[in-house]
Formats: structure tokens, sequence, C-alpha cells
């Protein structure tokens, strides 16, 4: 049950990881941003648990199709802006990355709920994972920085594409 749990969280909360170097990328990997992207995720995930057996009569499609275009949208976005990258990032956009990266924990969330029972441990870990990879992606994200050639290879368009690619299951 636990390795079930432990495993599927870690998996769906990856994509956080090429969020966290795309913010990086684009000098918006501050902690307030940080924070209040993983308070979204958090509450969605908690909220999920909470509500799990409403939940199950509704979602019933490919919701990781959804958010892999979404992502791919912010990647076409960002590579067409042309170096017009903002110093800071608007409330707005950091709740709708919140709210893509919790779309997968969220059916992770609902189906372990629902196949081991109530175990806090679900949304617990699918928060704390979003949160790990968000930090461990902007930390990546900084050592590339240091090197002009690598910086342009991974452009934070680039690193939605990716995330869009790991959505659609092509990664």
């Amino acid at each position: 049950m636990y390795t079930a749990i432990i495993v599927t969280t870690m998996l769906v909360s990856i994509d956080a990881f090429f969020v966290g170097m795309a913010l990086k990328l684009q000098n918006n990997f501050k902690p307030r941003v940080v924070f209040l992207i993983s308070l979204v995720i958090a509450t969605i995930c908690f909220s999920a648990y909470l509500v799990a057996g409403l939940l199950t009569e509704y979602i019933n499609f490919q919701t990781s199709w959804i958010v892999g275009f979404a992502f791919l949208l912010l990647g076409i976005r960002h590579l067409f802006s042309k170096g017009k990258e903002k110093e800071t990032i608007s409330l707005r956009t950091i709740v709708a990355l919140g709210v893509l990266m919790s779309v997968d924990a969220v059916v992770a969330t609902v189906v372990l709920t629902l196949e081991h029972g109530q175990s806090i441990l679900t949304p617990t870990l699918a928060s704390m994972g979003h949160l790990m990879f968000l930090l461990v992606g902007g930390f990546i994200a900084r050592l590339i920085k240091t090197s002009k050639k690598t910086h342009k290879i991974f452009s934070a368009g680039c690193l939605f594409f990716i995330a869009a690619l790991n959505f659609l299951g092509i990664l």
C-alpha cells in the first residue's frame, strides 16, 4: 500500500521539476512564488482527498491531455515572447501553474484514496513531492544559468514543452 502511494505521488510531481527550472531561468524563482504554487497544490490535493468519493463520478476522462496541452501553450507563449521575460510573475500566473501542476495529483489522490482507503499520506506526499521537485528544478536551473551556451538551450519555453510531453505520455 505505502509503496504504491509513494511511487505514484512522486511520479505525478515530476512536472514540478521542469516548472521550477523554467521559473528560475525567467528569474521568477522567488520564495513567495514557490510558496504560493505549493500552497495552491496542497490546497487542491487536500480538497480532493476530502471529497474523493464525490469527484470520482465526474473524473472519467484523460486529464493528462488537458494539462499537457496547457503546458504546450505556455511553452509556445514563452518561445515567442522574444526575450521579453518579466522580472515579476503575476498572482494569476502563479495560481494557474499551481492548478495545472496539481491536476494529475488530484486524480492520483482520488484513485489512491479509493483504492487504499483514507490515508492522509497521499495528499501530503503529493504536496511535498511537488515542493521538492520545484526546489530541485530551481537549483539545477541555477547551475545551468552559469553557462551562457547551456542557458540558451534550456529556455523556459523548452522546459514547458518538456512538461507538456511528460503529461501527454510522450516522455
